[in-house]
């Protein structure tokens, strides 16, 4: 049997608004998983690749070459600190000083659910085609695609323990403050509408200006200076010390900046709440938004749970160390056999009138015609003789049925349909089963469960 699936040939798709291409060839089972979606940044992976054994045919003198290029090419290390100090922090990232937090295992179970969307199109297909397809490569589907699939998160049988998710944002964290801090940084806009205003530029004498790179801070003798600078630390250098931040800063006189920062500070960025009465919409600066997640909103939005499912794309987004890190394992285990989605996916195809059966080395097939072997004696002639062969040649095709059973005949001769013409048919009655890959076989007499 061929390891690629195929819905038949011109046959249209039952909806077109969710593409779901069961033309695969499984990567899962191919080779380890390369890309995980769950976090695992470049940087990773670079010194994943680092640690792998060098080929062995240039000897330890070439890898000491290796070694030597690699050195002329790039600075001595404390020039290299020194400029890693002068350089600016990706966003989102801790400052590279920060020791990493302790690896701690957390007594929760990490599985994956299949999105309900995804899960009802494949599920019109497979009505519509009528073939078999390997349930472990369905499930291979959905966990290869971000929007496919669910992250569940859930406390340990017997554990008392819990973790916090927000009520609106949906986000989830190990501890309160932690997951206060991500909602405060990255869901800002789920109680916020966030507006722009046209104000009245700056008036007074600024004889000199702020800056951080290229970013502009204003002047210190104005009064939004410390709350600009509270803002840029807070959104774009959130990893660095504050008092380490302040010293980046760079004060200088020129009258083109400080012209530059008169026309963006003419503009004017306010927040208001979006479960306020717009007749009474308050105007929040940034930090004041902030200030009100922090104190007014927590209460109400941050709540224990001992179970938590979410969407896969807002599952990458979690900051917590080790809660990421856990479902980032998870994935990789579920990358090399998709266990927890293949058990989900069969519930959830018999419960949508789909039906399993094992073939093959005890592989479970899904399709929507419950196998009902057929006596060949008690069939006609044409129809004896295509179940007697298949049932010696499992996994045959049309076109080598037509070979061995009508030697010589065209695909269209009246020979050859009259061998073709009732496949249909079985397989619509399940005397035959149809698989992805267009081979047939005739169900085992054996008693299987739907």
């Amino acid at each position: 049997m061929s390891d690629k699936m195929a819905l038949p040939e011109n046959a249209p798709r039952p909806d077109e608004d969710v593409l779901l291409d069961l033309n695969f060839v499984p990567q899962w089972a191919k080779k380890e998983p390369g890309i995980n979606h769950y976090g695992i940044s470049d940087r990773t992976e670079r010194e994943r690749s680092d640690r792998r054994p060098r080929e062995r045919s240039g000897g330890r003198s070439e890898r000491r070459r290796d070694r030597d290029d690699r050195r002329g090419s790039r600075p001595p290390r404390r020039e290299r600190e020194r400029n890693d100090d002068r350089s600016e922090p990706r966003r989102g990232l801790p400052d590279r000083r920060e020791h990493r937090p302790e690896r701690v295992e957390l007594p929760v179970d990490i599985k994956f659910l299949p999105d309900q969307k995804m899960l009802g199109s494949m599920v019109r297909q497979i009505h519509h085609s009528k073939r078999a397809y390997p349930l472990v490569d369905l499930a291979g589907l959905f966990l290869a695609d971000t929007k496919g699939h669910l992250v569940k998160i859930e406390v340990r049988s017997g554990s008392d323990y819990k973790f916090y998710q927000g009520r609106k944002s949906k986000i989830v964290a190990t501890g309160r403050e932690t997951l206060l801090n991500q909602i405060i940084s990255d869901h800002l806009d789920t109680f916020f509408i966030k507006e722009e205003l046209d104000v009245e530029p700056p008036a007074g004498v600024f004889p000199m200006i702020a800056k951080i790179d290229d970013m502009l801070i204003g002047p210190p003798n104005h009064h939004s200076y410390a709350d600009r600078l509270a803002e840029i630390h807070r959104t774009r250098y959130a990893g660095m010390p504050f008092e380490r931040f302040k010293e980046k800063v760079q004060t200088v006189r020129e009258e083109e900046l400080i012209e530059r920062w008169k026309q963006e500070a003419s503009k004017k960025t306010v927040y208001r709440l979006k479960d306020a009465p717009a007749e009474n919409a308050r105007e929040f600066s940034l930090i004041q938004a902030e200030e009100y997640l922090r104190t007014a909103a927590a209460g109400d939005e941050i709540e224990e749970v001992t179970r938590a499912v979410i969407p896969s794309a807002l599952a990458r987004k979690i900051k917590d160390y080790n809660l990421i890190r856990m479902i980032r394992e998870a994935w990789q285990a579920e990358s090399r056999f998709p266990i927890s989605l293949s058990f989900a996916l069969r519930a959830a195809f018999r419960h949508l009138h789909l039906y399993m059966f094992k073939a093959g080395r005890n592989m479970n097939f899904v399709t929507a015609v419950k196998p009902d072997p057929i006596a060949p004696d008690a069939t006609v002639e044409n129809i004896r003789v295509v179940l007697e062969f298949l049932a010696d040649h499992p996994g045959s095709t049309r076109e080598q049925l037509v070979e061995e059973l009508c030697p010589g005949a065209e695909k269209d001769s009246p020979a050859a349909l009259e061998i073709l013409n009732p496949i249909r048919w079985l397989v619509e009655r399940g005397h035959l089963i149809e698989f992805f890959n267009g081979t047939l076989s005739v169900p085992s007499r054996r008693r299987r469960r739907q």
